[in-house]
């Protein structure tokens, strides 16, 4: 029976990326960091994302929770491209 929670619970993690990018289509929510980059002269989304968390206090909180996702996501997509 444990083997059964564990099997869940490594199959939830794998696929919470998944579930946030459905989220977020549902919310119609998805890219709005990246405009919000561009909106504001950048090119780079990840540069934009270290400007905003250096800079949390001139941001909304809502920028600043998509500033982090943002980097989560920029650091797992460099780790896949390595094990490839």
């Amino acid at each position: 029976m444990d083997s059964m929670k564990e099997k869940r619970e490594g199959l939830a993690k794998k696929l919470w990326l998944q579930s946030a990018s459905k989220k977020m289509e549902k919310e119609g929510t998805k890219g709005e960091f990246t405009r919000k980059a561009k909106a504001a002269g950048s090119d780079n989304v990840q540069a934009y994302a270290r400007k905003v968390l250096a800079n949390k206090d001139d941001h909304d909180a809502e920028t600043v929770r998509q500033a982090q996702f943002a980097l989560n996501m920029g650091k797992i997509a460099k780790e896949r491209k390595r094990e490839e």
